[in-house]
Parts: structure tokens; sequence; C-alpha cells
């Protein structure tokens, strides 16, 4: 099931907004944490600074150790305990989201808490996070979006997908039977109602459960996963733009439209501009590997 939820969790991410409403660092003791629990109304992110301890969250007693970054979203009832003579360092930030993610979690299973190295530099994340809410200039919201977009990329980046062998749900079963069946006739002319037979489902609670997961309605999907293939087609050496509008199942002059809509480019440019920085790329490898030849013989 790896590509569905790697497709999930991309598109779903891809259209968020975040607003963080707080973020600081916290030094707790077995006297402050005191096993106290805790429900919050907007989301967590939890990153182990320093010192250890455990984190309980339904009904799983999670360890805090450093380098130790959790994600708890809001309304779950948690708490902290920390040993006694032991100091726990946490650096977090509260957030909220456009976009509902307790369905998501529960229907693709994300774990909520990953391990991180300790020499990790995800700390300045939060130390940029904190820093820029206090500045409130007018350019900090812009920086505190750029810094938690980072900061869920590296949590999804660590994500051990290939470890979960709880069975799929019924929602992702479904959503990569669509998926599947996108990608396999990506070069017919596909409708909401051909999609909805392949789950059984009436074309209008479809549409609400496709885009509820997804992000996007299922058409809108489709469009862009067509741009998506065509980008990769055009980078062939033998392609044209006759044969990857017709391996999309588009005709050429619409198919030229909604990938410059789609990429600010026509197909023929974007051929030509992906070629160039390729021969770019290519060059300053060839030069890379010249420098570090010379360096070997000094």
């Amino acid at each position: 099931m790896t590509t569905s939820y790697l497709t999930i969790m991309m598109k779903h991410f891809e259209q968020m907004n975040f607003e963080v409403v707080a973020a600081a660092e916290t030094v707790l003791d077995a006297s402050l944490a005191r096993g106290r629990e805790d429900t919050y109304e907007c989301h967590r992110f939890l990153f182990v600074k320093e010192g250890e301890g455990k984190l309980i969250v339904q009904d799983k007693v999670i360890p805090l150790v450093e380098g130790s970054l959790c994600i708890l979203l809001s309304g779950m009832s948690h708490r902290i305990e920390v040993e006694p003579q032991v100091k726990l360092i946490l650096q977090w930030c509260h957030f909220r989201t456009s976009h509902e993610v307790r369905d998501i979690y529960k229907t693709l299973g994300i774990p909520f808490y990953i391990q991180l190295s300790p020499e990790h530099e995800i700390s300045a994340l939060f130390h940029r996070l904190s820093e820029q809410l206090a500045l409130d200039k007018i350019t900090s919201r812009l920086k505190i979006k750029a810094a938690m977009l980072e900061l869920i990329s590296v949590y999804l980046d660590h994500l051990s997908l290939d470890d979960d062998h709880s069975a799929p749900t019924e929602e992702l079963q479904k959503i990569e039977i669509i998926l599947q069946y996108i990608d396999n006739h990506v070069a017919d002319n596909i409708t909401v109602e051909d999609l909805a037979k392949q789950v059984y489902l009436h074309p209008n609670y479809f549409i609400v459960f496709f885009k509820g997961i997804i992000g996007y309605s299922p058409i809108q999907y489709v469009n862009l996963r067509r741009m998506e293939i065509s980008k990769r087609l055009l980078l062939k050496p033998d392609s044209n733009v006759s044969a990857v509008a017709s391996k999309v199942g588009m005709q050429n002059y619409y198919f030229s439209r909604m990938f410059k809509v789609h990429t600010g480019l026509t197909p023929s440019r974007y051929r030509k501009q992906a070629a160039a920085n390729l021969l770019t790329s290519d060059d300053q490898s060839y030069r890379d590997e010249g420098n570090r030849s010379e360096d070997g013989r000094e």
C-alpha cells in the first residue's frame, strides 16, 4: 500500500495551510510533569532536546529520549511523566490546519512519533518558529510556514512505511483501487461514474469520499496525474508533444493549454528547458568529478 499511502499524504499536505499559534522550549522535572492529563484544541509537535521521560497517549507508552519527535492531534488526551532527579527539555509548537487531519491520520495509521538522531538539526526549526512568533514582522508568517513545512517534511521522511504490518483500512483499500485504475486508464476518457463503479459507491458520495482523503476532486486529480505523467514522458529523448498528449488521453490543443496553465511553459518549451538543465547538471557533475580527481593527486 506504499504508493497510495505516499500519494494521499503528499496531496493532502500540499494543500494544507498551517497556523502556528504558539512555540517555545520547556524544562520539565518530576514535580512539574506530575503525570497530569492534558488535552488541547490545537495540534502539537513535541521534540525532546535533552533528557528523557515517557509520553502516555491512547493507552500507549512512548519513550521520550533525545531526538524523539511526536505529533499529537487536537482533542487527544495525553500525559508526560518524568522520573525523579531527571529533567526533560522539550521544544514544542501548537498549530492549526486548514484541513481536518484527524481522519487522515486514522485512515493512514500514521505513527504519532519518530526517532531522529541526536545530532539532527531539527531543534533549529523549533527555535526559528518561536523566534518568528516573537518578532511578528511582516515576513514572519511566511518564515513560520516555511519552517513548519520543513518540520513536517522531516516527519514524513522518517516514517518507516515498510515496518507497518497492520491491515490497511477499507478506505485505503478503496483509494488504492482508484489510484491504480486512474494510472492504468490515464489515456481513456475517465469519468466520475467510471471511478465510483470501481468501489461500488454512488457518484455523489464518491466525490465527497475521494476529496476528503486526497484533497482534490476526482477529475482534478485525474488531470493533475496526467500533467505529472506528461512531465516525465516529455523528458524522454524520443518523445514528442503529440505522442505524449495521446498517452494521457488528451487532444493536442487542450493538452498544450492545460500543460501551460500547470507549469507556465508550453510542452515544447518544457522539453527544451529540461534538456538544457540536464546538460548543465551533467557539466557541473563532470567539473566536480574533475576537481575531486585533482584534489586526490595533491
